[in-house]
């Protein structure tokens, strides 16, 4: 709801998502009762670490936060971008930090090449491999020309003690183009990384031959390499991601549990093979793009020129309803969401369908302008 002029929300879910949003309109917004009812009441220290984070590719903005935590004031300023260098907090891994990066970075007034340092992977967020194989290849599809793109991960860090260290770079944009991404394709290709950390190199083998067993029920062309890391904290996983024959990238993730679990000890077989079983369930799920790009795609459709885009997606997350929901608060743009007739050639029988419903995600853009950037 809005409240002399600012956007109020209740609770501390979706903090990142108000925030962005928040950032890239301009509106100032107010975030009260932040666990109030919680025995730790207020921010979490990797809460604060994200302000301070906006903080840092910003110029004016105001953040006005009481002296419990439980409310905080944002009134945003102007993204300058530019080199800089960020200790994330190992509450969460350096994926919280940089899924809204990649939605910030493009509208900065320069190109932001920034260092982050902390846990490259975790249960909790995506890893900076995900991002890396999935919301990578989304963003180079959506700029078309990708100079000066990259993520480059100089040292792996696993929790508890993190010590990864991770190097985001991109361009900046005056405005994006519209797009339609209606044809997702079949499953060409599969490739992915096993990694371990400070654990027997004979890990990585048993979590790749597991996994590779899965997959090979399926698909021949299958790749996976090793990479065995000497972090500050013991653990394995790996990371799978399916390539189609239209340029989609369906990504997932599994890893062990983290020393200071309470949890059962995980097998590398048990890894493998819920690393395989994650990405089956995704390619299941189908779409254009895979589930964590969701929202990603869904801010570029609304920011673009005032024309149509259109999306076929999978089953929507829950986390991407809350962010249709926020985009319209923020922007007053609203998706025209229908299910997707499968188009079948002379060939095939309409029964042949395999996978989850899609839906097609239509909207017109606001004409978002990088004024920051300036005349290009």
């Amino acid at each position: 709801m809005e409240v002399g002029g600012i956007l109020t929300y209740e609770g501390s879910n979706f903090f990142r998502q108000r925030l962005i949003l928040a950032t890239l309109s301009g509106k100032p917004v107010r975030i009260r009762n932040i666990r109030t009812t919680s025995s730790e009441p207020g921010l979490r220290e990797h809460e604060a670490n994200f302000i301070r984070l906006i903080d840092c590719i910003s110029n004016g903005s105001i953040i006005e936060v009481n002296e419990t935590g439980t409310a905080v004031l944002y009134k945003p300023g102007v993204l300058i971008g530019g080199c800089l260098d960020h200790i994330c907090s190992n509450q969460r891994g350096i994926g919280y930090f940089l899924e809204p990066l990649f939605m910030l970075a493009l509208f900065c007034k320069t190109p932001l090449n920034i260092t982050l340092k902390g846990i490259t992977n975790n249960k909790l967020d995506p890893s900076v491999d995900m991002i890396r194989s999935s919301l990578m290849p989304v963003m180079k599809k959506i700029l078309v020309v990708d100079d000066g793109l990259s993520l480059k991960m100089l040292r792996r860090g696993l929790p508890p003690g993190g010590g990864g260290v991770v190097v985001f770079t991109c361009p900046v944009r005056r405005t994006l183009k519209s797009f339609q991404w209606e044809e997702n394709g079949k499953v060409k290709r599969i490739r992915g990384i096993s990694y371990t950390s400070r654990v027997a190199p004979t890990v990585a083998n048993r979590m790749l031959d597991a996994a590779k067993g899965e997959f090979l029920k399926f698909l021949t062309d299958v790749y996976l390499t090793l990479d065995s890391a000497k972090g500050s904290s013991p653990g394995f996983g790996l990371c799978a991601v399916a390539e189609t024959n239209m340029g989609s990238f369906l990504c997932a993730e599994a890893m062990s549990n983290a020393p200071e679990e309470d949890s059962a000890t995980k097998l590398p077989e048990d890894v493998g093979r819920e690393a395989a079983w994650r990405l089956l369930e995704e390619i299941y799920r189908g779409g254009c793009v895979d589930t964590i790009c969701q929202p990603f795609v869904l801010l570029c459709m609304a920011l673009t020129p005032k024309d149509v885009s259109k999306i076929v997606l999978g089953p929507l997350a829950p986390y991407t309803m809350h962010f249709l929901r926020h985009l319209r608060d923020f922007f007053q743009v609203t998706f025209k969401i229908d299910e997707y007739k499968e188009k079948f050639t002379s060939d095939e029988m309409p029964e042949s369908k395999t996978g989850a419903d899609k839906l097609l995600l239509t909207c017109v853009g606001v004409g978002y302008t990088n004024i920051s950037k300036g005349q290009t």
